[in-house]
C-alpha cells in the first residue's frame, strides 16, 4: 500500500520549505501569489490533502490545552488518586513546553458541538480526554471536524491516543503468584464499557490458559465497592481462590476490607494484587503488591503528542504505547494449603 503524500513531499516538489507549504495552502498574506500557485500545483499533482488540525492551528494560537475530566455526582473528581496523577503529567509537560492547561468537567451532557465550539472560539488549542468509553463514534465526529485531541488510557484506529500495554505487568504478576504456589486465581473486572477493562480481562484469561491454573471471574467496575462485593462472591466459594487479582487498586482495597471482615488474613490466608500503583497503595495495611500502570507518564506523553499535532509535526493519527510493570509488596505470600483450604 502506497503511503499518502506528506507536506514534506509537497515542499520538495515545489522547491520550498514545509512551513511555506502550510502558509501557501492557508492563503497567508506573507506568501506571494506565484509561490502559492506553485505550491497548490504541487499539492494537486501529488494528491496531497492538508491536515485539518494543522489548518486550525495556523489560524490561532492560544497556547492553552483543555483537560477533559468526567464529573461524578457521588464524589469530586480529584478525590480519587487517578485524576491528580494524570493532572500532574499534563501540567508538568505543558510547563516544560510553554503551554497552559484548563480543566473541563464533562457532565455527561457535552457533545461534539460543545468541544468544537471550544476550538473554534479559540478558548483552547486542543483537548486531552482522561476517561473515555469504548464507544468511539463521538470522537470520530470530532476528528472529522478537525478538532485536535488525544485519548489517554484508551485507543482506537484512526484516533490519536496514548495507552499502556497490560501484558507486561500482568505477566510478571501472574508469574509471581504462580511461583508462590497459587493455582486457584480469582479476578474482579473493571467496568466493561471501557477498553482498559476489556483488555485486562482478556490478558488475564490468556495467562490463566498459559499457566494452566483454575480461575474464577466476577464483574466489577474499578471501584472499592465492586471489590468488596466481588470478594464475597469469590471467597464464599467452596473452592475459593488463594490469590485475587483486581482491575484497579481501589478494587483491591475493597477486597482487603472484605477479607478483614471475614477473618481472612492477607497475605497469610489470601494474596491480593492490584492494578495502577497509585500513591495510597504504599500506605495501607498490608502495602499492596500491584501492577505499575504509568499514569503520570501516560499523561505527559499524551500532552506532548497533542502539542506535536498542534504544531503540525504529525499529520496521520498515531497510538503510542508505554510498558506496565509489577511491584511486589506485602499483600502476597507463599500459598499455604493448611490455611486457605478451610
Amino acid at each position: 500500500m502506497e503511503s499518502r503524500p506528506s507536506r514534506k513531499d509537497v515542499a520538495e516538489r515545489a522547491g520550498v520549505s514545509e512551513s511555506t507549504v502550510s502558509r501557501a495552502l492557508n492563503d497567508s498574506q506573507l506568501i506571494t501569489e506565484a509561490i502559492k500557485q506553485r505550491v497548490r500545483a504541487a499539492a494537486k499533482e501529488l494528491g496531497y490533502i492538508p491536515s485539518r488540525q494543522a489548518t486550525l492551528f495556523a489560524r490561532r494560537h492560544t497556547k492553552m490545552l483543555g483537560f477533559v475530566l468526567p464529573s461524578y455526582e457521588a464524589f469530586p473528581p480529584f478525590s480519587r488518586s487517578y485524576f491528580p496523577a494524570l493532572l500532574d503529567g499534563v501540567v508538568l509537560e505543558c510547563d516544560s513546553l510553554g503551554y497552559s492547561v484548563t480543566i473541563i468537567l464533562d457532565k455527561k451532557k457535552s457533545n461534539t458541538d460543545d468541544y468544537y465550539t471550544l476550538i473554534r472560539s479559540k478558548t483552547v488549542d486542543g483537548l486531552l480526554f482522561a476517561v473515555t468509553r469504548a464507544d468511539f463514534r463521538p470522537f470520530a465526529g470530532l476528528r472529522e471536524r478537525g478538532v485536535p485531541f488525544v485519548l489517554i488510557n484508551n485507543y482506537h484506529e484512526g484516533l490519536n491516543s496514548v495507552d499502556a500495554i497490560p501484558e507486561t505487568g500482568m505477566k510478571k504478576a501472574c508469574e509471581h503468584a504462580y511461583d508462590l504456589g497459587h493455582r486457584n486465581w480469582g479476578y474482579i473486572t473493571g467496568d466493561m464499557q471501557f477498553r482498559n477493562a476489556i483488555d485486562r480481562l482478556s490478558v488475564f484469561n490468556q495467562l490463566v490458559n498459559e499457566y494452566g491454573v483454575v480461575s474464577s471471574v466476577v464483574e466489577g467496575n474499578f471501584s472499592k465497592t465492586s471489590g468488596y462485593e466481588g470478594a464475597l462472591k469469590l471467597l464464599d466459594r467452596s473452592d475459593r481462590p488463594s490469590a485475587i487479582f483486581c482491575s484497579s487498586d481501589r478494587c483491591a482495597f475493597g477486597v482487603l476490607s472484605r477479607a478483614n471482615s471475614m477473618g481472612i488474613r492477607v497475605p497469610e490466608d489470601l494474596s491480593v494484587i492490584g492494578y495502577d500503583n497509585l500513591p495510597p497503595v504504599k500506605d495501607i495495611t498490608p502495602p499492596l503488591s500491584t501492577i505499575d500502570h504509568p499514569v503520570t507518564r501516560l499523561a505527559r506523553r499524551a500532552t506532548r503528542l497533542l502539542i506535536d499535532i498542534l504544531q503540525g509535526k504529525l499529520e496521520e493519527p498515531v497510538t503510542e504505547w508505554l510498558e506496565t510493570d509489577f511491584i511486589v509488596r506485602e499483600s502476597t505470600a507463599r500459598y499455604c494449603p493448611s490455611r486457605t483450604d478451610m
